[in-house]
């Protein structure tokens, strides 16, 4: 019976999730309310705070599910380049993976910036763990291009070198400041992203 009922609790968890992506992918995670979420999944509203402590909780989930999907997609890329490309040319491509993710996905991507400071102390430390994978695709080609710094310098250059990027992706199909097409945004992540190779290559020479 205890088997049985573990069963629907994690179909019941799986059908919120699944319906909660959807809807923040239409509208956003601001518009997700718990009221809504019940009814579709035909549940009580209650059933929802059985599995999840709150709506936060199950928002930061459905933001690691997001970040699992570009962390894979990241991983994929970069088994089909690792043999081909050079440091420059991976490190380009990673660029424009993240800008190809954010297009197709911009509101599930939205909300994981935008939810991050209503997590708890334990969402924030999974998160890290999520953020050093994505880092890490990173840190590959950048230990070619610094084969003499040690390792924690090379993970806060990864990081450094990913913050432009998100930057220009951000700044510029948010319209905030660069208001730019997706084809320009993706110009100016190859032009940073090979402007940063060429000069970690003048310095060691």
């Amino acid at each position: 019976m205890a088997a049985k009922t573990q069963i629907r609790r994690e179909k019941l968890r799986e059908a919120l999730l699944e319906i909660a992506e959807r809807r923040i992918a239409e509208n956003g995670y601001r518009a997700l309310t718990a009221r809504e979420l019940a009814a579709e999944a035909g549940c009580a509203v209650g059933a929802i705070y059985n599995i999840f402590k709150d709506m936060d909780a199950l928002v930061a989930d459905v933001n690691s599910r997001t970040g699992a999907r570009l962390e894979q997609a990241v991983a994929e890329a970069f088994v089909q380049t690792a043999n081909a490309g050079t440091p420059k040319g991976q490190l380009v491509l990673l660029g424009r993976i993240y800008l190809s993710f954010v297009v197709a996905n911009p509101l599930l991507w939205s909300a994981i910036f935008e939810h991050a400071g209503r997590v708890g102390e334990d969402f924030a430390a999974r998160r890290e763990v999520e953020n050093a994978r994505l880092i890490g695709h990173i840190v590959k080609p950048l230990r070619l291009l610094l084969p003499d710094a040690g390792a924690d310098r090379v993970v806060l250059v990864a990081r450094a070198l990913f913050a432009a990027v998100h930057g220009i992706v951000s700044l510029g199909l948010q319209r905030r400041f660069l208001a730019e097409s997706p084809d320009e945004v993706a110009t100016q992540i190859t032009f940073i992203v090979e402007a940063f190779c060429d000069g970690v290559a003048v310095r060691k020479g």
